[in-house]
């Protein structure tokens, strides 16, 4: 009988290294030393702690061993902040009361007195932003008015008729507890504060 003689077992080889097991270079060495000393000129480090990393980072065989050199000093990626609201957007919506009270502002350019709008612009206006908005607007359309038939000796008279038509598009506005926009008037009162849209 002829015998064989046993195979031997063939060692099982090692798994190959993963991630952070992984060697590293001298490149990435000099990566490091590099940010060391970056960290080093800019105060991040004293002479005591820079020592103690270049040490770490000339001996460390791999990646594992160098990433916790320079942990603390490798910026995050921030997460950009949130666009701030415009001002009119962090307001409550308007009242009944406050959209009625910004209609009768408008209205009152259908008897062009501005005693009207500027007794709610100093009353009311004081704590209600709507109703200021809309009292300046009307402060403002009829002071222009007042303006323009001044330059021109009376002719300009002939623009209230359009004013009435306006003024009660703009009450109609305000009842709808919508903010409006006048570019075309003198901002004599302003843009009506908080509530102005942003200009293109």
């Amino acid at each position: 009988m002829s015998s064989t003689a046993p195979i031997p077992a063939q060692p099982i080889p090692p798994a190959p290294p993963v991630g952070d097991e992984l060697r590293c270079t001298d490149a990435d060495r000099d990566r490091v030393i590099d940010l060391l000393k970056a960290a080093y000129a800019d105060g991040r480090l004293d002479q005591a702690e820079f020592d103690v990393r270049f040490d770490l980072t000339m001996k460390a065989k791999t990646y594992a061993a160098l990433e916790p050199i320079t942990r603390d000093l490798v910026a995050q990626p921030t997460p950009a902040p949130a666009p701030a609201k415009p001002a009119r957007d962090l307001l409550p919506p308007p009242t009944t009361e406050e959209r009625l009270l910004a209609a009768l502002a408008q209205a009152t350019t259908w008897v062009p007195v501005v005693i009207g709008p500027a007794i709610l612009y100093y009353t009311v206006g004081k704590r209600s932003e709507f109703v200021k908005h809309h009292a300046a607007g009307a402060l403002n359309l009829q002071l222009t008015l007042l303006a323009v038939t001044i330059v021109t000796f009376g002719l300009g008279g002939a623009l209230y008729g359009i004013a009435w038509v306006l003024a009660t598009a703009f009450a109609v506005v305000a009842l709808a507890g919508a903010p409006l926009r006048q570019p075309w008037v003198l901002p004599i009162f302003g843009r009506g504060g908080p509530y102005e849209k942003k200009q293109d």
